[in-house]
């Protein structure tokens, strides 16, 4: 039989089969599907973890980076708004005027755990407005992108023309769904705001500024809670113990055990070279010989370097003295002091008192001989010197004077010229201070010469010798004595400084240093830079074997020794362990400080330290394991070469992973407890025997000082008090210490709550209608602004009010930090 007469003989049920073979597909294809669908979501279900559960639902990772997606792409939809929109105006001659806020940006930030927060805070307060009721409809939509570009108009073709510039990818129905969340979330901000006033009103900034300007005085007694851990004899149940674990397990430990949280933070395990800087110069000290310090020391006194060369003061010229007398010594050697009477100063006899104002008489005064050249005199003239005094001015008529004789120059001190002895028939009048040298003049040593010169334009050598009929140069206070460049000061000054040339055993070892710090230094980075080389070797072997497909094939690339390495090199390896961000700040390579350049929008680049352990966390999403790094230490010089060689990330505890940290945090607070009671016994024995606490407790009480409750901190923002003696005041330890009266004592725990304090105060404050007298009538109503103090204390307590908030709202929401 032909093929084909059998397909006519069988050709009707042929077409039953199709068709009920085609039935089937169609019919079970949707089982199928979904089938396919249910293993697809399980897989994706193991990539994709909850990261945040709450009363509204919860938010997947994927969710979270779609939300991301979705803020950055609104950001550019709405900056090429308004760029078309600025250009549009620029065309038609007008002003553009936005009358809406644009969306705000995400804080700029590497850390991805801190854009995950932002944009799920934005996420659950648009779902507490919609619970509140806000409706964000799309002609509100319309109506903000309106008012965006006002006032131009644009059609929807054109608002999808400039979307499809800026985002080619993303349709402009995904950028209106993400507005409508943006404008739900600033709508509820703007809710969350109201009640918190910029500036305080005059009550409130009466009472901000008694707290930044009212000064008290305590005495405290410190109380330490570490001390009172181990007499807590009390054992908790494991209700207690579970009820403290749901409380925290989804939050970071905060160090101070304020509240409870067991979440378990990113760990690194860091391996890294050390080129110990002080190793490699002790190895370059050691390779010199005598013969080559010998020979540099040589070269060094040749050239009359500083390290070998030594200026001594061999002695003091005669009369050098500094030790000027005060004003009563020098009233009381003018009066008395037989130098000033064999000088021949006039002066009133020792016993005459002095009356101010009242002039008394002066008796003759035998002047004795002086043995000087004399020199012929005007006659018929009278000489006098005047100058400020309480003791008459005598006129002695001129004869035949002696001129005074010029001191030798070598006997001038080389800071401040003697003053030489008055000649018979000069009245020298020392002026008030018994200083008799003019303030207004000073004398200073120029390569062995004195130089007189004035406070406001010092005279040089050079100039006071360029001039023939300028050699003349007043010394203060000296009257009418003059003297030349030649006589001004010892031309022999430097006699009495001379150079010593160290010997060699004194310095040998600084110049041993000397040449061996830049071998040392060398060597030290090359070999830093072997180690790294071979790190970088070994990392992109692993990334070649990650990547390759035959991996499952091949063998991972052998680990290098690193001890051998280290040995080859002179060089120390280490290794860190699995470690947190605060475990990792006190290892050896966390605590490396490095200079970084910060830029801050408001000012020029400035530079900065930061750890390796802030660094390391930091860079932790951004820098792959076994990337080797370089830095050098900036306090030693030792160079460190590093990487992360395991990760670890977040993860939320079981019960049993963290029972001995949650039976640690409840001992705390029960430590707590006892170091409060143990503060109120010695608080209530005080107040009975009405002393101060110094008194009760003289061993441990001290007082604080004046403090205030506010002071000015960083920025705007005010920040506590600082009495001595006291480790992180806060709230409750101002509170209690303003509220006390005039010796009333009280307790009050510090802000970490590690120490109780019992306080004492023992000063009276201002009180509060002087206080508001002063604020009001000095600051508000005068400059007619609220004063910085007070504006900082307002800050201060709006964020307090912020914080509270946040966690109220937090509460109402049921957030449990998944991730």
């Amino acid at each position: 039989m032909s093929p084909l007469r059998w397909f006519r003989k069988h050709a009707t049920w042929m077409l039953i089969i199709f068709g009920v073979l085609l039935m089937a597909i169609f019919g079970l294809g949707p089982v199928f599907d979904n089938m396919a669908q249910g293993f697809q979501n399980a897989s994706m279900a193991s990539e994709d973890p909850v990261i945040i559960q709450y009363r509204g639902g919860e938010v997947t990772r994927s969710k979270l980076d779609e939300l991301q997606r979705g803020h950055h792409a609104s950001r550019r939809f709405l900056g090429g708004l308004l760029e078309a929109a600025n250009k549009q105006c620029v065309k038609d001659g007008v002003q553009l005027t936005p009358l809406a806020q644009i969306i705000p940006p995400l804080g700029r930030t590497n850390n991805q755990d801190a854009l995950d927060e932002q944009i799920l805070v934005r996420k659950l307060l648009a779902d507490r407005a919609e619970d509140e009721g806000v409706v964000v409809s799309d002609g509100m939509i319309d109506d903000y992108l309106a008012l965006l570009v006002s006032p131009v108009e644009f059609s929807k073709s054109d608002l999808k023309n400039i979307n499809k510039l800026a985002n080619q990818r993303v349709p402009l129905k995904s950028i209106r769904d993400h507005l409508r969340l943006e404008l739900k979330f600033m709508q509820m901000q703007r809710y969350t705001s109201i009640g918190v006033p910029l500036n305080p009103i005059p009550t409130e900034a009466v009472a901000l500024y008694r707290q930044a300007n009212d000064r008290i005085e305590c005495e405290v007694v410190p109380v330490s809670v570490e001390e009172y851990v181990d007499k807590v004899t009390e054992e908790p149940s494991r209700s207690d113990l579970k009820a403290l674990f749901e409380e925290g397990k989804y939050e970071y430990a905060d160090g101070r055990m304020q509240a409870p949280g067991f979440k378990i933070p990113r760990k690194v395990n860091v391996q890294y070279f050390l080129a110990d800087m002080n190793a490699f110069l002790e190895t370059e000290k050691a390779k010199l010989t005598d013969a080559e310090i010998e020979a540099e020391y040589e070269k060094l006194v040749a050239a009359e370097d500083p390290l070998v060369i030594e200026v001594v003061q061999e002695k003091e010229p005669e009369g050098f003295d500094l030790n000027f007398e005060d004003e009563e010594e020098s009233s009381e050697t003018e009066s008395g002091s037989s130098e000033g009477s064999a000088a021949g100063e006039a002066m009133p006899p020792a016993e005459t008192p002095v009356t101010p104002g009242v002039v008394p008489e002066v008796q003759p005064e035998v002047v004795p001989e002086v043995e000087t050249e004399t020199a012929p005199a005007t006659p018929g003239e009278t000489t006098t010197i005047e100058s400020e005094a309480s003791v008459p001015v005598v006129d002695v008529p001129a004869t035949e004077v002696e001129a005074p004789a010029i001191p030798d120059p070598t006997d001038l001190p080389v800071e401040t010229p003697a003053v030489p002895a008055p000649e018979a028939g000069l009245n020298i009048v020392p002026k008030e201070g018994a200083k008799l040298l003019d303030q207004s003049f000073k004398v200073r040593s120029t390569k062995s010469q004195l130089v007189a010169f004035t406070q406001d334009e010092p005279v040089t050598s050079d100039a006071a010798t360029s001039d023939a009929a300028a050699t003349k140069q007043e010394v203060g206070g000296i009257g009418d004595l003059e003297l030349s460049d030649e006589s001004a000061g010892p031309q022999n000054a430097g006699e009495n400084k001379k150079t010593r040339i160290k010997p060699l055993s004194e310095v040998a070892d600084q110049i041993r240093d000397r040449l061996a710090r830049s071998a040392a230094f060398k060597n030290k980075t090359e070999a830093a830079k072997r180690a790294s080389l071979v790190m970088q070797r070994y990392q992109n072997e692993v990334l070649r074997w990650e990547t390759s497909r035959d991996k499952d094939k091949k063998p991972a690339p052998e680990k290098p020794d690193f001890q051998k390495i280290a040995d080859e090199n002179r060089l120390a390896f280490a290794e860190t362990g699995l470690l947190d961000p605060l475990e990792l700040r006190e290892t050896d390579i966390g605590k490396v400080n490095f200079l970084v350049q910060v830029r801050s929008p408001q000012g020029p680049v400035r530079n900065d330290f930061q750890a390796v352990s802030n660094k390391i966390f930091l860079e932790y999403d951004r820098v792959d394991e076994l990337v080797p790094q370089a830095v050098d230490d900036i306090m030693t010089g030792n160079a460190y070469t590093y990487w992360t060689c395991e990760k670890e990330e977040v993860t939320i505890p079981e019960f049993s992973d963290v029972e001995d940290e949650i039976r640690a945090y409840w001992t705390h607070q029960k430590a707590i407890e006892l170091a409060e009671k143990a503060a109120q016994e010695m608080a209530d024995k005080a107040k009975a025997n009405g002393e101060k606490l110094t008194a009760v407790f003289p061993e441990k009480a001290a007082p604080t000082g004046e403090f205030t409750w506010f002071r000015p901190g960083r920025g705007a923002q005010a920040t506590y008090g600082m009495p001595f003696g006291v480790e992180s005041p806060g709230e409750d330890f101002m509170q209690a210490s303003f509220s006390l009266e005039n010796g009333e004592v009280g307790v009050a725990a510090n802000e970490s709550r590690d120490t109780i304090y019992v306080i004492q105060r023992i000063t009276d404050g201002t009180p509060v209608a002087e206080i508001g007298d002063e604020f009001l009538s000095k600051q508000y109503f005068r400059f007619k602004r609220i004063p910085p103090d007070v504006m900082g204390a307002a800050q201060h307590y709006a964020q307090e009010l912020e914080l509270d908030w946040r966690d109220e709202f937090v509460d109402s929401m049921e957030l449990k930090r998944m991730k």
